[in-house]
């Protein structure tokens, strides 16, 4: 009877060993796809969310003119494919923009740039790298502008990290900026988009750098003006 205990003791051992080292060989689970942790933010942070950016006030046209700027940003329209999704961002701007004299004094009475546009963004997951790359267009807008037809907005580096959501956008070639005296300039931009939780609500940036652009060699030369720092966060839904 002793004997048989032992041995029974003794198979359980081995067992359990066997377990253990089963374990310790086992392959880690595999990490979720950069797609996977994008959508899931979105999804769960982002998409049916609106958020303010409250008045602020930013320099354009080589610090030529000043601008005074609120805005509400609405992302919605969220939808996957069988290889990536879109959404839409639509921002409803309050916009103000004035001419500087050589005192850096606005001239009245300034001109209003607000109005309503709407962009569709557009993301693939690539089978070469396993990246997001993408585009964002103009859908629609309201503002008393010209025309943005042609031009699409690159969309590269989309990825979630330290519990955030950042991508990078430029917009090859030109469109047309404003600028001082009524004219227009050919001009670009590269953009970055942070997404964030504070306190439990969205909290986004979205920081600017502008560009002027040679329409015949499309060389872009940075403006003199600061990067522009947009700063948005969520507010409760009525």
């Amino acid at each position: 009877m002793r004997q048989m205990t032992i041995t029974l003791l003794t198979c359980a051992a081995l067992s359990g060993t066997a377990t253990l080292v089963a374990d310790e060989n086992a392959a880690p689970q595999a990490e979720a796809s950069e797609r996977a942790q994008v959508t899931k933010f979105l999804k769960k942070h982002v998409i049916g969310k609106t958020a303010a950016t409250k008045k602020m006030t930013i320099k354009t046209d080589n610090n030529q003119m000043e601008t005074d700027h609120e805005d509400l940003t609405t992302f919605n329209n969220f939808t996957e494919t069988a290889e990536g999704f879109s959404f839409d961002i639509t921002t409803l701007s309050k916009e103000t923009r004035y001419e500087l004299d050589k005192k850096g004094k606005r001239l009245p009475p300034g001109r209003d740039l607000s109005g309503t546009e709407v962009y569709r963004f557009e993301l693939c997951e690539r089978a070469s790298t396993k990246r997001l790359t993408g585009s964002a267009r103009l859908l629609s807008k309201t503002i008393k502008s010209p025309s943005r037809e042609g031009n699409v907005i690159l969309v590269t580096g989309m990825t979630v990290a330290d519990a955030k959501l950042s991508w990078n956008e430029t917009l090859p070639g030109y469109w047309d900026f404003i600028a001082s005296k009524g004219k227009y300039k050919p001009g670009s931009w590269d953009g970055k988009y942070r997404f964030s939780l504070v306190g439990g609500k969205l909290r986004t940036e979205y920081e600017q750098t502008n560009f002027a652009v040679d329409p015949e060699t499309l060389r872009r030369t940075r403006t003199r003006e600061n990067p522009l720092l947009f700063v948005s966060e969520e507010i409760d839904q009525k």
